[in-house]
């Protein structure tokens, strides 16, 4: 239930600020690269769903620092390369999102 609450608590305050709309993270160990739709509405203030049976599950871990490439809802703006560190991983075990992480992020500056 935190989840969600805290899902439609960022979608009803969103101001559209940064206008992301999605994440990107290489992970080394995977040679694989992962995408992700961004809640949040600041670079400090954001956060992800990884969903429970995900390889990439294993492999971060709070504090960790990542460049990822942030995506702009418009296309014509430049993809944003940014070290991010992982915020939180707290695994969701009821509502709507059961099965996922909350995985929150902050761009470091």
């Amino acid at each position: 239930m935190e989840a969600e609450a805290a899902i439609k608590n960022f979608e009803e305050k969103s101001t559209g600020f940064e206008k992301l709309k999605s994440v990107e993270v290489f992970i080394d160990e995977l040679n694989r690269i992962y995408q992700f739709k961004l809640w949040g509405n600041t670079l400090t203030s954001m956060f992800v769903l990884v969903r429970e049976d995900s390889e990439i599950v294993d492999r971060i871990g709070v504090g960790e620092v990542y460049e990822m490439k942030y995506y702009n809802i418009d296309e014509s703006q430049p993809v944003k390369n940014l070290n991010t560190k992982i915020k939180y991983f707290d695994k969701i075990d009821q509502g709507r999102f059961k099965g996922h992480y909350l995985t929150g992020l902050s761009v470091i500056q």
